[in-house]
């Protein structure tokens, strides 16, 4: 399975130094807010050559409109086009308006979703992945008919909240629209925020392609590393309100092989957030390879 690495737009980490990265996301809405790099971009160079990303490494691009959308700001298409086709991306997500359970305004968002979508493939010059929510049967069949011509790859989004969720029976409706997703649609199913440890293996059984996260770096700043198959522990003195499971001894034995692979001491570890973050990325790695590999 193609594990996709989210990254912040200034915050790049250079995670292909240490082992095999073949995917980053970045936010073109972060992106867009330098001046000086998209000066930079319009002048000739290219992202890679000003981010040092190895040309193996494909670099996706999300419109960055959900972050946008809490700051009171709505992306313009034609906004988020100009900044793709300056940025260059090798994938390109179509800018969407979330679809929340129960929304009153589903259908409106859904053809707008689909209006936006074909609107963009015109006119970027990446490969534009159209974005399914989950809605119900009659608007899914219009998001199927609607991006029917749209792309060779399509996304999954507005699934973190239920997935991550705590009522069992909004995570039982997010896996049943997963399952759904992928027997109505052909093509290459990418997951939208969630390639966590736990949910690789799961969205590879379900014969999903890739997946994104920025997982990796978010548990690193509260102070956890992830572990393949056991979830997040807590290694750091820091205080934390929530995941406060301490690292066990057995467990200490499988950390400790994974940071010499790496080249990190466990002191490293405990008190350096970005080596802890390239750990967790690492884990991730190990765990998208178990789940299938890379397919293309």
């Amino acid at each position: 399975m193609l594990l996709v690495y989210g990254h912040p737009a200034t915050q790049l980490l250079r995670l292909w130094e240490k082992f095999d990265v073949k995917a980053i996301m970045l936010n073109a809405f972060q992106l867009s807010k330098s001046k000086k790099l998209m000066n930079m971009l319009e002048s000739g160079k290219t992202l890679r050559e000003v981010m040092g990303i190895p040309d193996e490494v494909e670099i996706w691009l999300d419109s960055g409109g959900y972050q946008a959308l809490r700051r009171g700001i709505v992306l313009d298409p034609d906004n988020v086009v100009k900044w793709y086709n300056t940025i260059k991306p090798d994938y390109c997500v179509a800018l969407d308006s979330p679809v929340a359970p129960n929304d009153k305004n589903a259908r409106k968002k859904v053809e707008r979703n689909v209006s936006v979508a074909k609107y963009m493939a015109e006119r970027v010059e990446c490969s534009l992945l159209p974005v399914y929510h989950p809605v119900s049967p009659e608007l899914l069949e219009r998001y199927v008919e609607g991006y029917s011509e749209v792309g060779e790859r399509v996304a999954v989004g507005g699934l973190i909240p239920r997935i991550l969720t705590v009522k069992n029976a909004s995570r039982k409706e997010g896996w049943e629209f997963l399952k759904l997703m992928r027997s109505v649609e052909g093509r290459w199913l990418h997951a939208l925020g969630l390639g966590s440890a736990l949910l690789i293996p799961k969205l590879s059984a379900l014969g999903y392609q890739s997946a994104d996260t920025q997982t990796w770096r978010h548990k690193a700043a509260y102070g956890k590393i992830m572990l393949p198959g056991r979830g997040e522990r807590h290694i750091t003195d820091r205080e934390v309100n929530f995941g406060r499971k301490k690292i066990e001894d057995h467990e200490l034995v499988e950390a400790l092989s994974i940071a010499r692979a790496l080249g990190f001491t466990w002191e490293e570890l405990r008190n350096d957030f970005k080596k802890r973050a390239i750990f967790n990325a690492y884990v991730l790695h190990l765990v998208s390879a178990s789940a299938g590999g890379v397919q293309h």
